[in-house]
């Protein structure tokens, strides 16, 4: 009976046991949760500033792992021996695999900042980092615009803390907005009551006030970042794998060494890693069918960006072109934005308040769109 263990509890590793389980009802399939939780939404953790139930974030209940025969591991593995197939824990104990993935996720991204604010600092991941920030009442200094740093800002301000977000570029959501969405979204940001910093470069941090490097001055009891992250490597290194900024795979999920898949914000796939939700989670199903012993193939889809944050929502998807039409109100704050390629075909599009046609907006830039169509249905111009 093959043995099957899945390290890392996030969305990836879920959804490997999940395939692995459906692929193969006789395996034997242990998933490690270093976090000593059940799997939860990573993306909604932000939720829980503005008051969310924690219950309310878990993907699987208790019983669910019972009823799938999949044995939940909360503890940390330690190391691992490609030649003997071991396992080992941080508690001391061990497991034998016959099948290995990794799902080992990654950590926020967190640059040395001098002036010993240290304590008073981290990298906004995990369900612990909540309860940190929230113990350190008072201003804070969210550095980065990305999707993160804006529903962390959003959720920290409806629990009455003050925000204030440090963004390096000139403008914010810069990898799903173009400059000028993003400067409609930015007045709906103010009028949330969220302070932005833009072209801020942070400098100093003495744990009572951020300082910039063009000498603008932030007071924080606490400083975030949300600006990317860094994937988890530690174990693949023991393993000797193939490494570049994550562990190498190919489109069966498969590392460099016989039997061993990585999966989600760990793995490196034609030389990139997404950092998205979506796709970790159909990494993952790959790699748990894969590794059940199925010979399936990971084909990438590049998902509509979403954020509901500062009373509004933001979809973005597809490709974001010179050619491009517009139509805005910034009464009502809703802001819609067509892209088109030199034959006057839909290659994208941006919807902000109103989303109601993100749907058909999907299927219309997959069909191509001609140009005047799509100015009729979308933009209602005749």
């Amino acid at each position: 009976m093959k043995n099957i263990i899945i390290v890392g509890g996030g969305i990836a590793g879920l959804s490997a046991a999940q395939a692995a389980r459906e692929a193969d009802s006789q395996a034997t399939i242990h998933l490690v949760n270093a976090e000593k939780l059940l799997p939860y939404y990573r993306p909604r953790i932000c939720e829980l500033f503005s008051g969310l139930d924690p219950e309310k974030l878990t993907v699987r209940p208790k019983q669910w792992f019972a009823d799938n025969s999949i044995e939940l591991i909360n503890e940390k593995a330690s190391s691992i021996n490609a030649e003997d197939r071991k396992i080992r824990f941080a508690d001391g104990s061990f497991l034998f695999y016959d099948k290995l993935v990794l799902a080992t996720g990654a950590k926020g991204n967190k640059p040395e900042l001098p002036g010993g604010g240290e304590k008073n600092s981290l990298a906004l991941r995990f369900f612990a980092d909540i309860q940190l920030v929230q113990n350190l009442p008072g201003p804070v200094a969210l550095v980065g615009g990305g999707l993160l740093g804006l529903e962390a800002a959003w959720h920290l301000c409806k629990a009455g803390r003050p925000v204030i977000i440090i963004e390096r570029g000139s403008w914010l959501l810069k990898r799903q907005l173009d400059q000028e969405a993003a400067q409609f979204f930015l007045g709906i940001v103010e009028k949330a009551g969220v302070r932005v910093a833009l072209a801020g470069q942070s400098e100093n941090y003495d744990g009572t006030t951020l300082l910039l490097s063009d000498g603008r001055a932030f007071e924080a009891a606490c400083v975030i970042f949300a600006a990317g992250i860094v994937s988890e490597i530690k174990l693949a290194k023991s393993l000797g794998l193939a490494l570049n900024r994550a562990m190498v795979v190919d489109e069966f999920m498969r590392t460099s060494q016989p039997d061993v898949y990585a999966c989600g914000d760990c793995a490196e796939f034609m030389g990139s890693t997404a950092g998205l939700w979506t796709v970790s989670q159909a990494q993952g199903v790959v790699a748990g069918k894969n590794a059940a012993g199925e010979q399936t193939a990971y084909i990438p889809k590049t998902p509509p960006y979403v954020m509901k944050a500062m009373g509004s929502t933001i979809w973005s998807a597809g490709e974001q072109t010179a050619i491009s039409l517009v139509k805005k109100n910034s009464v009502s704050g809703c802001f819609t934005k067509l892209f088109f390629d030199e034959q006057d075909k839909l290659v994208g599009a941006t919807l902000i308040g109103d989303i109601k046609q993100a749907s058909n907006l999907t299927k219309a830039i997959a069909a191509q769109t001609a140009k005047e169509e799509a100015k009729r249905e979308f933009l209602q111009v005749l």
